[in-house]
């Protein structure tokens, strides 16, 4: 009985059932068929969808980085991998970042804070303050200039500003909000900011 499923045929030849009434009724056959199609519709279907929701979360995560620092609110710039120059008259490691959400007013008023970020061993992202990578910062308006002792190419970079009414509001002085670290950052940042998390290797 070549034409069985190997597991039938002793099945078939044990009950003696004649061959020709062992035939798969075509409606039966059609049925399955069915079945099949619309599972693997079902499946491209789903495929779809989450391939949309991937690049839709990418694209709400870039516009939160994008957004102006309200007053009301802590804004997070996105995460920037650093290329630092060596200067030879310091003899240390510099780099310039644009940073346009730094005003005139969040630097009398408010305040800015910078991190970094990398893998460790276990490709775990650890993120700490910025001085932690011996990386001192000066913020001017609109841009932040970074010195180290050392090169810090390739850490991720990102700095959060804290407008003066959230200082008020969340009852901090200036001096206490440059203490925070990053975990007690994010417990000041809405939903939608957080989605910005630390990069990481896939």
């Amino acid at each position: 009985m070549p034409g069985w499923p190997i597991f039938c045929r002793p099945l078939i030849r044990d009950l003696r059932i004649p061959l020709l009434k062992a035939t798969i009724q075509p409606q039966l056959f059609n049925t399955f068929t069915f079945k099949i199609s619309n599972v693997r519709k079902v499946k491209i279907l789903f495929l779809a969808a989450t391939v949309i929701g991937f690049f839709s979360l990418i694209g709400c995560s870039k516009s939160n980085n994008n957004t102006p620092p309200a007053d009301d609110s802590v804004y997070t710039s996105s995460w920037i991998t650093l290329a630092m120059n060596f200067n030879s008259t310091d003899s240390d490691y510099e780099q310039t970042i644009s940073a346009p959400a730094v005003t005139s007013a969040i630097l009398n008023t408010g305040v800015v804070l910078g991190y970094g970020a990398y893998l460790n061993q276990n490709n775990d992202t650890v993120v700490e303050s910025a001085i932690e990578f011996d990386m001192y910062q000066t913020f001017s308006v609109g841009s932040i200039f970074l010195q180290a002792g050392f090169n810090n190419t390739d850490l991720w970079y990102r700095y959060v500003i804290i407008p003066g009414q959230v200082l008020t509001t969340k009852g901090l002085t200036p001096l206490q909000a440059r203490t925070l670290n990053y975990t007690e950052v994010t417990k000041l940042i809405s939903p939608p900011a957080k989605q910005a998390a630390p990069p990481a290797i896939q």
